[in-house]
Order: C-alpha cells, then sequence, then structure tokens
C-alpha cells in the first residue's frame, strides 16, 4: 500500500490471505460440536480464496476490504461476525435460501446477525467491506448441517482443485 495526501492505494497482487493475518479470529462453534477425524476440512479449505485487500489501522478509521472466491457449490455454513458487513458479487452466483444473487448484487449483513450461503454452479466472487479492522467468526450451524457441508465439500474438492484463479484474481 502506498500514501499520497490522504489517498492510499492498494495492489491485488500484495493481497495476503485471510488465515495469515490476525482479521478474523479462529471460527468458534457451538459447545457440542464435533469435528470429523478424517482430515474432511481439508476439502472445504480447497473450495475456497479469501484476501485481505486493504485494512485501516483504528486510528485512520478501521475500513477493510476483503475478496473472497467460493469455487462452484461451495457450502459456507451458517454463521455470524462481530462486525457489519456489505457484501457485493463480482461474478458468478451465490445463493442464499430461495434467493440468487449475481452480478452487480448485494447484501448487508449486521453484526451478529446469523446467515448462510452457498456458491453458485459457476461459483462466486464476492468484495467484503467493513468498518473494522478485525472481526471474529461464530458457527451458528448444527452439527448435522455441518456434516452435510463436509459431504458437499468432499463431492466438489477434486473438481476445485483443477481450478485456476478467475480472471479478475
Amino acid at each position: 500500500m502506498s500514501q499520497r495526501k490522504g489517498i492510499t492505494l492498494f495492489r491485488a497482487a500484495d493481497a495476503t490471505n485471510l488465515e495469515e493475518t490476525d482479521m478474523m479470529s479462529v471460527p468458534q462453534f457451538p459447545a457440542d460440536f464435533v469435528r470429523p477425524e478424517d482430515g474432511r476440512t481439508d476439502d472445504i479449505v480447497s473450495g475456497q480464496t479469501v484476501k485481505v485487500l486493504y485494512r485501516q489501522s483504528e486510528e485512520e478509521g478501521g475500513f477493510s476490504l476483503v475478496y473472497a472466491w467460493f469455487k462452484p457449490h461451495f457450502p459456507l455454513p451458517r454463521h455470524s461476525h462481530s462486525a457489519d458487513c456489505l457484501y457485493y458479487v463480482i461474478s458468478g452466483s451465490a445463493v442464499m435460501g430461495g434467493q440468487t444473487l449475481g452480478a452487480g448484487d448485494g447484501f448487508f449483513v449486521p453484526s451478529g446477525a446469523p446467515y448462510q450461503y452457498s456458491a453458485g454452479p459457476d461459483g462466486v466472487e464476492v468484495l467484503e467491506f467493513r468498518h473494522s479492522r478485525s472481526f471474529d467468526m461464530q458457527i451458528t450451524e448444527s452439527n448435522e448441517r455441518y456434516a452435510k457441508i463436509y459431504e458437499v465439500a468432499a463431492q466438489f474438492a477434486p473438481m476445485w482443485a483443477q481450478m485456476a484463479a478467475p480472471a479478475s484474481r
């Protein structure tokens, strides 16, 4: 990032993977959550790319911008965050309940509100705008529903492993 007279520039090439930062806490699961012991979490990880594009200090205002690419049919678990977030769909589609959001659509999720979506058949690229430089993630999914997420991830992981990043990245 570079600054000049109040303007800050950032480059996609300089973006850091979310998991390499302290921006989001490790997801917190319900007390009765049972993690599978067969390595299936690797399948879930292979279906997503999440990068921190921009992150201000608290003194500068604390804004942040995250890019996420979820590969075809990637199922995000029902969860909430400790910060409001405005999502903008760049490409592909996101399926939220009975609604399908495409390029140019978006949604706002207030702090603490549980939500869930899945990537459509072509995947989805989103930008996440927050007025916060860090946030937590609380999983609100039941064991039964989370088991289905692992099943979907296992089904699509071989395809996800073969996919190159979208042209926009």
